[in-house]
């Protein structure tokens, strides 16, 4: 995940505001099993891998997070290795390069390096009594900082899920589906026209023509993590409330799947929850911001940010792969669902679902409020500030939408995202 320009690696734990307000997305259901905190950190080392997918994602995350590959900066050889690496799992996994680009890679610029775009075909897409295909896109980067920084979360742990999801999505009835691996989406490049998803919507291939024919996308950036409890099978999902049709799709995917339910949560929140930062204003933090700017309906999926994030920390062994593993399974879920929709999502640039967001802050903000099942590290002045959070939430009128109740959620939610990173003086939100 990017940040912001001009904010270096060795002053990024003093960087509150920007630092602290990226953080992703950290909101559980009220009854979810893991809502049985304790003020003691998620030790992930201790979370098992018992299932055949965990352990193939695993192994996707061991080699693209391997000192070997040195963090797999933009135009550096780990890079390039990591690139051939997704390229032989897309051939793996069945994906057709987009004939216009000649192959998988999608050049950027000589000295950065590829984009990877692989398709699986719709089976009906030579009907075109609808008209040209409508492609949905599940996409991810795959860059990260170089050197001593191996960004296992940030973000190897999002390549593996798309590796993974690639090969065992079936082929859709209707929409054919882009597996894209983003490159350069870090500093410097976050932000401009040389990163890998804004030279995409930049620059799309001639098979997709423009923004307007992509149905959805959905963007994964530090899918791994874990550090609260309550948030150990959470998976967060921002920005589908702009567009009603996927919103609904994913609130319905997001129930428990029978007969064999997983753990997973996938929960839904606003995107203006985690992007707008005191005294700065609204701040994009990875790949969806390309597609939302050509209003092209997306969401953005998260685990959110831990201590470890851009740290020379963020290694395999502190990823929790079973639940990447039932993040994979949701996908085939909701996109089978989604495939019956053929006629295109709606986007509402300022839509915002209030009471939903509320519903889900009410708890997490109570255990967080709470001595015995605060986020670990808590101040006493972050627990005093917390307390009157979850009392104004309480009380909080969700029939009227209003400016004030937005901008109080989103000093809440930066208070909480800053906590979980571990970030000094999270009172001062």
């Amino acid at each position: 995940m990017g940040e912001g320009s001009g904010f270096r690696r060795r002053h990024r734990r003093r960087v509150l505001c920007v630092g602290a307000a990226a953080l992703l997305m950290l909101v559980p259901f009220a009854d979810h099993p893991s809502a049985m905190a304790t003020a003691t950190a998620v030790d992930p080392k201790t979370l098992p891998i018992t299932s055949h997918l965990a352990t193939r994602l695993r192994s996707h995350v061991d080699y693209l997070a391997s000192p070997a590959l040195r963090g797999r900066k933009p135009g550096t050889p780990g890079n390039r290795l990591a690139a051939e690496y997704i390229a032989a799992r897309f051939r793996e996994a069945d994906l057709e390069p987009l004939p216009s680009l000649h192959g998988y890679g999608q050049p950027i610029a000589s000295e950065l390096g590829d984009n990877l775009i692989g398709v699986r075909r719709a089976q009906n897409e030579g009907d075109t009594s609808r008209g040209a295909p409508r492609w949905i896109l599940i996409g991810a980067h795959y860059d990260h900082l170089g050197g001593s920084y191996l960004g296992a979360d940030d973000n190897a742990s999002a390549i593996a899920i798309l590796i993974e999801t690639a090969r065992n999505l079936p082929r859709l009835s209707h929409h054919p589906v882009l597996f894209v691996a983003f490159n350069a989406e870090e500093p410097p490049f976050i932000r401009t026209p040389l990163m890998g998803s804004q030279f995409f919507v930049d620059h799309l291939p001639a098979e997709i023509g423009t923004p307007d024919r992509l149905q959805a996308v959905f963007i994964m950036d530090l899918m791994g993590g874990v550090q609260w409890e309550p948030l150990r099978d959470v998976i967060f999902a921002a920005g589908a409330e702009k567009s009603p049709g996927l919103y609904a799709r994913l609130k319905e995917a997001a129930q428990p799947i029978a007969p064999s339910p997983s753990p997973l949560a996938i929960l839904p929140v606003g995107m203006h929850l985690i992007e707008e930062i005191p005294l700065v204003g609204q701040v994009s933090f990875s790949d969806y911001d390309a597609f939302r700017n050509a209003s092209v309906p997306f969401t953005f999926l998260s685990a959110g940010r831990t201590p470890r994030y851009h740290q020379p920390t963020d290694l395999p062994d502190t990823l929790h792969y079973e639940r990447m593993a039932w993040t994979v399974e949701w996908f085939h879920s909701l996109v089978t669902r989604m495939d019956e929709d053929t006629e295109p999502y709606a986007f509402e640039t300022t839509r915002v679902e209030l009471a939903d967001e509320a519903a889900s802050l009410r708890p997490l903000v109570s255990l967080a409020a709470d001595w015995t099942t605060r986020i670990p590290g808590t101040s006493p002045l972050s627990l005093a500030r917390m307390k009157l959070d979850d009392r104004w939430l309480k009380t909080l009128d969700t029939t009227a939408t209003t400016a004030g109740a937005l901008k109080r959620l989103e000093r809440i939610s930066i208070r909480m995202q800053c906590l979980l990173a571990d970030f000094p003086a999270c009172f001062l939100f």
